[in-house]
């Protein structure tokens, strides 16, 4: 067993599921991973949570064999709650994509708090997490009566470990309905539905929640001193990385299955709930403006699941740019063209590096305009899965006029993140950043592309 204490972090994504063990100054000295799969249902689409629980504990009772494991917090994607009785599930945790049946829908709309106070727009599927919950309420009446507590994704994976029941701000202030981010309190919605007594009090992301549960620790041989952590929202993880550790005004570009614009100098009045900007709250409680699109899922549809660092080369690009080859929103739900239905223009690509060429070529301008929409200022800075698509970041640092624009090439910015709450009180100058700078890409043909594609729209 290694001498050094370490962190165990359980990063729970959409479609897989990731159990690291960082250092505590945030080093990823070990990482494992599976497909996590949504299931279809029944009673509705869900997130296969027991399926993720069993491999997690293999994979930490491996861990644990060879790592002195001094404490644990997981981070997880947002809109997704648990409904808990005093020892398991009363329902699966559904899976923000399911279809919201029509009656619910339209039942639902009058109750929706105004934007000007919860900063969240109404989105389609399961995107609101207390629609979900207003779907399982009418839908299921005993299994929700049954609800001892209405844990977000994180706290549910934090009371899997410890037995500790809490909320969290990241979590429930994300695109939700149940959070004012102006006033750091629950909407009025929580009261009138009678939620708010399932609601466990807050807990800050960093904050200690004790230790293991015995269980827990006989199961997977953790040390019974390993302390667990309140966790956090994904997006927000990574956005706390920087928040600690850079000393200079920024905003975010995290990239993954979702990519999340953070301007936090963005006056909250400017947010447009018809653009799918919105305020999410960062770990410190503080109305986070955001802009977001599934610029991840988007690229996979456009190259058949290439993955996000594809490789082509400049030809390529400038052979789709000439061609004027070009993908208009939107692929997937939300974004900044809510509504819209995706089409192409121009001459189909013909070789798979012009297919990558051009699905980056999308998803920069996508970003682009995101970053506009929410009027980011100070450097930029690109981090997550397309930090290694290097097109994509000179793409969208020659595109916008930052004065300067870097990318963190560690793709694992989430689970770092995350890990560091352990460490919240290390001086910011040893947290893990490690930036370097982009060359923008300048060029004709892209402004000229670029003003096609808008007069497109």
């Amino acid at each position: 067993m290694k001498e050094s204490a370490v962190t165990l972090v359980l990063d729970i994504g959409k479609t897989n599921a990731k159990v690291l063990v960082l250092s505590k100054r945030g080093a990823i000295l070990e990482s494992r991973k599976t497909d996590s799969p949504a299931k279809p249902g029944p009673p509705f689409p869900h997130l296969d949570a027991p399926a993720v629980w069993g491999w997690l504990v293999e994979e930490i009772a491996s861990l644990a064999g060879e790592h002195r494991i001094e404490a644990a917090v997981a981070t997880t994607h947002g809109c997704a709650a648990a409904l808990v009785d005093d020892s398991d599930l009363v329902l699966p945790i559904m899976d923000y994509e399911a279809e919201v049946p029509e009656d619910i829908r339209r039942e639902f709309e009058p109750l929706i708090p105004a934007f000007r106070e919860t900063q969240t727009p109404d989105l389609p599927q399961g995107l609101n997490l207390a629609r979900q919950l207003f779907w399982q309420q009418r839908a299921f009446p005993e299994e929700f009566a049954r609800t001892c507590n209405i844990l977000t994704y994180p706290q549910y994976w934090a009371w899997r470990l410890s037995g500790a029941v809490v909320s969290e701000v990241t979590s429930v202030g994300c695109h939700t309905h149940l959070w004012y981010p102006g006033q750091r309190r629950f909407t009025d919605l929580v009261d009138r539905q009678g939620w708010r007594a399932r609601f466990p009090p807050m807990r800050a992301a960093f904050e200690s929640l004790g230790r293991v549960s015995a269980e827990v620790a006989a199961v997977t041989g953790l040390p019974p001193e390993c302390v667990v952590y309140t966790g956090i929202h994904d997006s927000n993880s990574n956005f706390a990385l920087y928040l600690r550790g850079y000393r200079k005004p920024f905003s975010l570009v995290s990239t993954g299955t979702w990519i999340v614009i953070m301007s936090p100098r963005m006056p909250l009045d400017a947010l447009d709930p018809e653009r799918d900007t919105m305020a999410m709250v960062d770990v410190e409680g503080n109305p986070l403006p955001t802009a977001r699109y599934m610029g991840g899922r988007d690229f996979d549809l456009l190259t058949g699941g290439g993955g996000d660092g594809t490789e082509f080369g400049g030809s390529d690009l400038l052979r789709v740019l000439e061609q004027r080859s070009f993908v208009l929103p939107s692929l997937t739900p939300g974004g900044p063209f809510m509504g819209r239905e995706s089409r192409t223009l121009g001459p189909e690509p013909k070789r798979g590096a012009e297919t990558a060429a051009r699905a980056t070529l999308y998803v920069a301008l996508m970003t682009v305009v995101s970053c506009r929409l929410i009027r980011t200022d100070g450097d930029l800075i690109i981090d997550g899965g397309f930090a290694n698509n290097a097109w994509y970041c000179r793409l969208v640092a020659g595109l916008l006029d930052h004065e300067r624009c870097f990318v963190n090439r560690d793709t694992q910015g989430t689970a770092i993140g995350a890990g560091m709450l352990a460490s919240w009180d290390l001086p910011a100058s040893e947290w893990p950043l490690q930036l370097e700078e982009i060359e923008p890409f300048k060029h004709a043909e892209l402004d000229r592309y670029e003003r096609e594609w808008e007069a497109a729209l």
